[in-house]
Parts: structure tokens; sequence; C-alpha cells
């Protein structure tokens, strides 16, 4: 069944009768952490003004840390990143590391930053298991401060990051994750225009994932005035130039990005985000609907706006651009929608009728919860988050 030659309503229709047939759910452990998440960014949503909910932030902030960073053989990437930690890491001289560091000729294929962090987490001698929950700790930690810091809703923030983010970058693809938490980390040097500090987040982010360097435009793209109608014609457009392959005039630039991982079971893994890409399509879709409708309330509410808005715009656009490379729409663009749990909490935030902004918030309430069992039967299924599938140091060794 291929999903990526159907629109997307017809996608819908086939899901719909798959899930008559066989539904799929997370282990209960993801299951609690998501309802808990709904439950929180209800008493978010439905509170006065801006209401944060710092202690239910930080519980299903440990949660997304503990069951990420202490699972036990989950994630595309884990049984290769599991052997190279133990036998392949600690053969490498650091005096290797510092030549990639400094951008010296090097046979090194992986990026040096991620090789240091596992090599320091070593030196203590712990597993493998010692390595996930460090990575975690940084890549969860910091989106969940981001969120605290830089979202009205900071809970509501988490639960639109959890699927799919969480669990593809998180809980999976490690090396993009870190190079992509440290450029959600650089938003505050674009924010407070420290150009030096954030080239200095964008060079440790590069350290973790070539790709990170996609975002280097991010600083200056901010700045470009945009309106409604100058966003619903940047879409459009890039809508248009979607079956052109236009991606194709910077192969060269593209292809030493290196973006395919190393994991043998990555082609695989590929496969169910490409059968889920036109429902993809509708989320893109969904979001620059919110960016055209809402764009001149939360300019006018909301601190900072327009340069999340910028981040998210252009995201949407280099997902259609790169939409027929499955590759490059989901690990080109992550970094850019990376940015939408932060976007989609400021517009529902700078609504101004309390009734449409209830509305909102029970229809991502909704869509993620449809967005659950779609995510449980496919990748949910291929990463082992399943019942039968997941498992934690905590309890399982």
């Amino acid at each position: 069944m291929v999903l990526r030659k159907t629109s997307f309503f017809n996608t819908f229709a086939l899901y719909k009768n798959y899930f008559r047939t066989q539904m799929a759910f997370l282990h209960p452990a993801f299951t609690i952490l998501f309802i808990l998440l709904i439950l929180f960014s209800f008493q978010e949503v439905y509170g006065n003004g801006e209401k944060k909910n710092f202690a239910g932030l930080w519980v299903v902030g440990i949660m997304m840390i503990v069951l990420s960073g202490l699972r036990g053989n989950v994630g595309a990437d884990y049984p290769i990143y599991r052997s190279f930690y133990l036998f392949y890491f600690p053969t490498i001289d650091y005096s290797e590391l510092i030549d990639k560091m400094l951008m010296r000729k090097s046979d090194l294929e992986i990026e040096w930053m991620y090789v240091m962090l596992n090599k320091f987490v070593a030196t203590f001698g712990g597993p493998f298991q010692s390595f996930t929950f460090v990575s975690a700790c940084i890549s969860v930690g910091i989106k969940i401060w981001t969120f605290k810091k830089d979202s009205p809703y900071p809970v509501f923030s988490a639960l639109i990051l959890l699927i799919p983010g969480y669990f593809i970058a998180d809980t999976g693809h490690m090396r993009q994750a870190l190079g992509m938490t440290v450029c959600i980390l650089s938003y505050q040097f674009i924010k407070e225009r420290k150009l030096v500090w954030y080239l200095v987040c964008l060079y440790i982010a590069y350290g973790f994932h070539k790709s990170a360097i996609i975002f280097l435009p991010a600083y200056w793209l901010v700045l470009i005035p945009l309106n409604a109608n100058r966003i619903f014609y940047a879409i459009i457009t890039c809508v248009i130039l979607s079956p052109f392959q236009v991606y194709n005039l910077f192969s060269g630039f593209l292809g030493s990005l290196n973006l395919q991982d190393v994991s043998n079971g990555y082609n695989g893994y590929i496969g169910y985000e490409d059968k889920a890409s036109s429902f993809m399509d509708g989320t893109m879709v969904l979001y620059g609907i919110l960016l055209v409708m809402y764009d001149k309330t939360a300019c006018q509410r909301v601190w900072y706006y327009e340069y999340l808005r910028n981040i998210l715009v252009f995201g949407v656009c280099l997902y259609f651009i790169f939409r027929d490379n499955p590759v490059f729409s989901t690990r080109l663009v992550g970094v850019y929608v990376g940015f939408a749990p932060l976007v989609v909490a400021n517009i529902i935030y700078g609504i101004d009728k309390v009734g449409t902004k209830r509305f909102w918030h029970l229809f991502f309430v909704g869509f993620m919860v449809f967005y659950y069992f779609v995510f449980a039967s496919y990748q949910g299924v291929a990463g082992r988050f399943t019942p039968t599938t997941y498992t934690n140091f905590l309890w399982s060794y």
C-alpha cells in the first residue's frame, strides 16, 4: 500500500479501514504520558490568561526523559549505535576528533560532537543506557526548558511535540535530535540578536548532525516582513513547485549532509514515514491555515511571534519543496518544523475569543489522539514502542 500516490482524504479513508480491522496502542507508559499531557493542557488553556503549569510540565518532562533515556533496543538507530558505543567509538583517538572539529582532513564519518559525547559518557564505564539517558536529558530537557520560556502553554507544546517528534527523534535518531535541539536553543540568541552565540550553537549542532547547517539562514529569515497574504502565496508557490523536484539543483550540497543514517533498520523505518507522507501533507496544510488565519492577531498579542512564525513558514515551504524525497522532507525540514509546538501554542494563546481558543485546543487534542493511533500502527510498530516490544532499564533488566 503506497500512500504517497493518494490524496490526503483517500489516505484518511485507508487509515479508517485499517483501524476497523486492527487498532494498535503504544506501551502503557507512553499512553499514560499521553493522557497526562492532554489533561494538563486543558488546565493551561482553560485557565485565565497565560497559565503555565510548571509542576505538570516537569512531571511529564521527567517521564519523557526516563522513557526515552532508559529504553532498551527501542528506536531505529538503537542497535547500531549501541555497538558503536561499546566497540567502535573507544577505538577513536581524540586527535581524530580534534581534526574533525577543526574541519581538517579526517576519515571519521560520524560527527565529532556526537562521538565526543559518547566517549565522555563511556569514561565512567556505564552501559549504553548511560549514554541514551544523557542524550535524552539534553534533547528533551532543552526543549522542555524552551517551552517553559517561550510557550504560553508549555504542556500543550509538549503534547504537540510528542507525536511524532519525540518518538522519531528523541527516542530514535539521536544524532539529529541532539543537533535539532541545539538549533532550538539557538533561538534564544536569535531573539537577542547575538550573532556570535548563535553561530556557536550552530557549530555545536553541526557537530551532532550535519543537517543542522540548514538552519543557518534562520538568524536573518526571522527579519523578513511577512503578513497573511505573503505567507499564503509563499506556501502555494512551494506546493506548485513540489512536483518539479527543484531541490535537485542543490543535489551536491544536500548529498554532502549525509542524511542517510547508518542504521541497517533505517530504510525500513523511512518506509513507514513515507507511507504516512500524505498524513504529513495534511499536517503541513493545517499549520499553513493557522499561520494565515491568525497572523495579525498573534502578531499583536505575542512577543517575538514574528520570529517563530517565519521559522515555521520556511519549514512548511521547505517540506513541500522536498516532498517527493522522503529523506529530505523528514530529516532536512525537521529543524524548522520542530518549532511548530511553540508556534501553535502561541497562535492559540493569541486568539481573542475564548470559544475559538478552546475550539482550536480541542481540535488539536483530537488531532493528536488520531495521530496517536496512526503512529502506533506504523512507526510505533517499527520503532518498538508497542506493549509487547518496548523495554526499559527500570523494569526489564
